[in-house]
């Protein structure tokens, strides 16, 4: 199956400056259907995308990462999601107990989407300590408000429970079980030249390139539970595969059915755990209306179809030519072409 529309469209679209490259992976439960680099990873050192390049994948790090961390402790009965996270972190008792691990994985804890921890007077406090004093949170489950900080405390909550660094927790129960080979945090330098690039920094004047984007992420050391990740294409199908119903997997099937159930139905955005679910064609598409997945800011996204047995993993590093590219409408485009041609087989 070669899908020759998807990747004209690919190609068109770096033609047309859109996006400097990309790496689209399709799959199916058993198989790679198609994995194919286009354009650059670093347009000004003239470094062409490959089928192996790394990318930076930004806020998938959240659910390749975090959440089946959080999944595994569940499993293993370290951790409940009705817990209160000031069970964990009594500093955070005052303002914050009524949140749980459930609300911080579907967001719906009232936490305010960003804090910029990188900035004074942040800077002279812990993470933990910045977050115990946010006192303008809004009620939990009144609205699905997405938030890199839930996803800080929960990857401070892996390493509280596991006893592990959230890296090395990943690294050893989930990467390498699943044989993902070339997923880490860090890359080190000698690898820079398989990285995708991302964003020209004023601070650098130069290209950001190798080490995250993110900058809480980044003034964290490079590894954090809302991002920090570097991975392939190919890398992140096999994860996607190992998530679809009756496949070989580091989770159960119990816990993979209740992490893909809605925790939001009485609200528009419908979520799981850590999953943004279907709930309009914004993200998945007109001809993909199930499923689950998740995009980064970079430029990254995941689509799983459990229904139309299919995967699709889209890396582009669209932040290299700035941030004014339309990356909803080009995910669309591509999810719609591959259900199309996927549903012809």
């Amino acid at each position: 199956m070669e899908f020759q529309a998807v990747q004209r469209f690919i190609e068109q679209s770096i033609e047309q400056n859109l996006l400097p490259g990309a790496v689209l992976c399709i799959a199916n439960k058993k198989d790679i259907l198609l994995n194919k680099a286009f354009g650059k990873a670093h347009v000004k050192k003239d470094i062409l995308m490959k089928e192996n390049t790394l990318f930076d994948v930004a806020s998938l790090t959240k659910v390749v990462a975090t959440t089946p961390a959080i999944l595994l402790l569940l499993e293993q009965g370290l951790l409940d999601l009705d817990d209160s996270i000031a069970y964990y972190f009594s500093e955070l008792k005052r303002y914050h107990e009524e949140v749980t691990i459930k609300h911080l994985l579907t967001h719906m804890s009232g936490i305010q989407p960003e804090v910029k921890f990188y900035l004074e007077p942040h800077k002279q406090k812990s993470p933990l300590e910045v977050i115990a004093q946010i006192q303008n949170r809004k009620a939990i489950d009144s609205e699905v408000i997405y938030s890199d900080v839930n996803y800080i405390l929960l990857g401070k909550l892996v390493e509280k429970v596991s006893g592990d660094p959230l890296h090395i927790f990943a690294e050893k129960n989930i990467f390498l079980p699943l044989q993902m080979e070339q997923t880490l945090f860090n890359p080190p330098p000698s690898l820079q030249s398989q990285i995708a690039a991302t964003e020209y920094r004023d601070s650098l004047q130069d290209f950001q390139w190798g080490d995250v984007h993110d900058e809480n992420a980044n003034y964290f050391g490079g590894v954090s539970g809302h991002a920090g990740l570097f991975s392939t294409a190919k890398d992140l199908a096999r994860y996607a595969q190992a998530l679809m119903e009756g496949q070989s997997s580091i989770l159960s099937e119990k816990t993979k059915r209740i992490s893909k159930q809605s925790y939001t139905s009485i609200h528009d955005e419908q979520r799981g755990l850590g999953w943004q679910l279907y709930s309009n064609p914004t993200f998945s598409g007109q001809y993909l209306q199930d499923g689950f997945g998740h995009t980064g800011f970079t430029g990254t996204s995941i689509w799983v179809s459990d229904e139309q047995e299919i995967v699709i993993v889209l890396l582009t590093n669209r932040v290299h030519f700035g941030r004014q590219c339309n990356i909803q409408r080009f995910r669309r485009i591509i999810h719609n072409l591959t259900a199309l041609e996927n549903n012809r087989k």
